[in-house]
């Protein structure tokens, strides 16, 4: 459970506040559809980030940078570089994590958790939209800068520690420019995305653990 967890903080951060409310999505359906297209043409992807994680209990945030470079098909990594050192690799059915230089691994076909984070996280990255009626309850809003889905989760264990999930695209190319896992406590992870490359050659020996 806690590497399950773990999984759902590193893709779904928070979000800085955007001042513009926002409003129902005039067409979902088309939304959908356009980032599928979108995402069917993406084959790499490469970008920095920026984490922040608020805690009640503390009065400042902890702040983490880092970068991430995905491949099709399934393949993912997320290294924090500053302040700490970590690495997060998804490649070939398996998880591959690196924390203080110790190596674990873990097989993604067995667990039927593992496999949905696996698909929510490429999926998220990526730019696709996974939509699951059967998990989560699904809002879409948009105001003029920015499309706006929130994922309200179904399951209870999940509903044990997560609130909602919100996911802020781009009006402009689709892409994703930050992403909110709101926990039941009020707590919160922020991640933000810079410097995105699309489409750029990346060596598969990024995927691999050295």
């Amino acid at each position: 459970m806690k590497l399950y967890l773990f999984l759902l903080l590193l893709v779904f951060g928070s979000t800085a506040s955007f001042a513009q409310s926002f409003k129902p999505m005039k067409d979902n359906k088309a939304f959908q559809k356009q980032l599928h297209s979108i995402a069917a043409q993406t084959t790499t992807l490469q970008s920095d980030f920026t984490q922040i994680k608020h805690l009640d209990v503390l009065s400042e945030d902890i702040e983490s940078q880092g970068k991430l470079y995905y491949k099709a098909d399934n393949n993912l990594r997320w290294e924090y570089t500053s302040p700490l050192t970590y690495l997060i690799i998804l490649s070939n059915g398996k998880v591959s994590i690196k924390d203080e230089g110790k190596v674990s691994n873990y097989d993604l076909s067995g667990n039927k958790d593992f496999q949905k984070i696996n698909e929510m996280m490429i999926g998220s990255i990526q730019g696709d939209l996974l939509v699951n009626e059967e998990d989560y309850q699904y809002e879409f809003q948009e105001n003029s800068t920015t499309y706006l889905v929130k994922m309200y989760p179904k399951q209870k264990k999940v509903q044990e520690f997560m609130k909602s999930i919100s996911i802020y695209f781009s009006k402009k190319d689709y892409s994703v420019q930050q992403v909110k896992m709101l926990e039941q406590s009020g707590d919160y992870t922020l991640m933000k995305f810079q410097n995105k490359k699309t489409n750029a050659s990346i060596s598969d020996k990024v995927f691999i653990i050295n």
